[in-house]
């Protein structure tokens, strides 16, 4: 699988959201960025939904980054061009472990 670097071209960050204790014993989320890489971005589909009264759309997108010994978890998020992005699926691309594929979904409101 040929990859063109030069479509790895978008930046983004892989957030990492911790739970920690505050000196009032409150627990509150510290985000850490664990990876700056750059990405290809590929919008995969996007769907508008009603649930509740309330109109939501989800966007269903690809991130293909080269590979790294830093490990990803789906519980870490991808932030690109402002939003958040849940991570749902991480796949080697082909078995060189050259690249990883994070298959990834926003779910925004308001139409």
């Amino acid at each position: 699988m040929d990859i063109d670097a030069g479509k790895l071209n978008k930046r983004i960050q892989i957030v990492r959201v911790e739970q920690i204790r505050d000196s009032d014993g409150y627990y509150t989320g510290k985000e850490t960025v664990i990876r700056e890489p750059w990405a290809q971005f590929s919008q995969t589909s996007g769907t508008e939904l009603i649930r509740a009264g309330a109109e939501l759309g989800e966007v269903k997108v690809r991130f293909l980054i080269r590979w790294s010994q830093t490990e990803i978890s789906r519980k870490d998020l991808v932030r690109y061009a402002g939003p958040d992005y849940q991570i749902e699926y991480i796949n080697a691309y082909g078995d060189s472990r050259e690249f990883v594929e994070l298959w990834c979904s926003r779910v925004t409101t308001g139409g």
